[in-house]
């Protein structure tokens, strides 16, 4: 009977071991798998021509070095623009909301990326009167108290706006949490177009005065001149994206 029972008890032990031994590989592979996961994520800022930006970046396969990035932000300022006749002061309003799909070629920090954006941007022009409070417009001088506020807005801005370019960030290839993100590419925002109005001309109110140039004059010339700032920014069909910044990977 003694040995039966030590027959039976060394069974039952050998069981146990096996039975332990095959569940501890399972929760070993449970826990790669939770890091994998974890250190296909990353988010980060950075600065440049949309303004400061929030991004998020997640790896979609690591074979096939594709990523995804989700970023948005924005920015504003004020500055001066001269044209030939007029000085006008600016305010710019950056606003900005996309997704990236990114391909890493070499498995490594370099990638190429497209995607769409949400155009936000805003761009007004307030002119400033001359010394003597006069204005200059197509070559012609007004008095200022007639012609009252001259404002202009940026026009034919595309709203969803296409996205190309490259970069490097190796957050997801690399070990480590801190890394330095570059990107540089453009998008397609259509030919922004700058229309010119005065204030006092729209409320019908320009005083009555023998010899001054009416609205019909004053407007003519105002077209004359908005088309001289189209011309200079027709180049801005395509709105330049360069960004840097740094990436945080948990």
């Amino acid at each position: 009977m003694r040995l039966s029972h030590l027959f039976y008890a060394a069974i039952s032990t050998t069981v146990l071991l096996s039975a332990e031994g095959d569940i501890a590989p399972v929760d070993n592979t449970m826990t790669e798998n939770t890091d994998l996961s974890m250190n296909g994520l990353a988010v980060g800022m950075s600065i440049g021509t949309l303004g400061i930006d929030a991004e998020y970046t997640q790896m979609l396969s690591e074979e096939y070095g594709l990523a995804f990035r989700i970023m948005g932000g924005g920015f504003s300022y004020n500055g001066t623009y001269d044209d030939t006749d007029a000085t006008y002061d600016t305010d710019v309003r950056l606003l900005n909301l996309g997704a990236v799909l990114e391909y890493h070629p070499f498995k490594n920090g370099f990638y190429v990326g497209s995607g769409l954006f949400y155009n936000g941007n805003k761009f007004e022009l307030n002119a400033k009167p001359a010394a003597g409070a006069t204005y200059t417009f197509n070559g012609t001088t007004y008095n200022a108290n007639l012609v009252g506020d001259v404002t202009g807005k940026v026009e034919n801005l595309n709203k969803a706006v296409p996205y190309i370019g490259v970069g490097y960030d190796d957050s997801l290839f690399d070990s480590g949490n801190l890394f330095f993100t570059l990107k540089a590419g453009a998008w397609y925002q259509g030919s922004p177009e700058v229309s010119l109005t005065s204030n006092n001309c729209q409320l019908g109110s320009v005083p009555a005065v023998p010899g001054a140039p009416t609205c019909s004059d004053l407007q003519r010339d105002l077209n004359a001149e908005a088309a001289s700032i189209n011309n200079d920014i027709k180049d801005y069909s395509w709105w330049p994206v360069l960004q840097i910044g740094f990436i945080y990977k948990f």
